[in-house]
């Protein structure tokens, strides 16, 4: 019984590891940093529809002290602002308009401070199926390379 112990106590331990270590890959912030110190984006998801689309989802974060408006930082519309680059298929896509020519976004308005970051969103039409990662490109930050998408 002496001899099972320990070995039972390094499985629990590797086990605990593999977890903890698996939990720390898949909660991994997806981030672009801004030219504006202390902005940046974070990727909240890039899904794809059953309607041919790929919704992004993003905050626009603030981590210093000074109030920035949203339209000083990321321009007066997503419109194009924001686009998603498939390189393996070498393709640009742009935001989705609806028959009047309004891009299916989110307003940009409002401040974005330190305790209140911004939820903004873009539809885009979808890359083909096997396409599964993306670069985000938002205008003012650093590209988001290889966001997954999922389903």
């Amino acid at each position: 019984m002496r001899s099972i112990m320990p070995f039972a106590f390094v499985l629990v331990a590797a086990f605990a590891l593999v977890t903890t270590s698996s939990v720390t890959v898949s909660t991994q912030e997806l981030v672009g940093e801004g030219e504006r110190v202390g902005i940046k984006i974070v990727l909240r998801g890039l899904k794809r529809d059953g309607a041919g689309t790929v919704m992004l989802r993003f905050q626009v974060v603030n981590d210093g002290n000074k109030p920035q408006a949203l339209y000083e930082v990321i321009g007066n519309s997503l419109d194009g602002n924001v686009h998603l680059i498939d390189a393996a298929n070498k393709k640009k896509y742009l935001v989705v308009k609806d028959s009047s020519g309004k891009c299916e976004c989110s307003p940009v308005r409002g401040e974005v401070t330190k305790d209140g970051p911004i939820n903004l969103w873009a539809r885009f039409p979808a890359p083909p199926d096997n396409v599964e990662k993306v670069s985000v490109v938002v205008s003012g930050f650093e590209p988001i390379e290889a966001a997954p998408i999922t389903r």
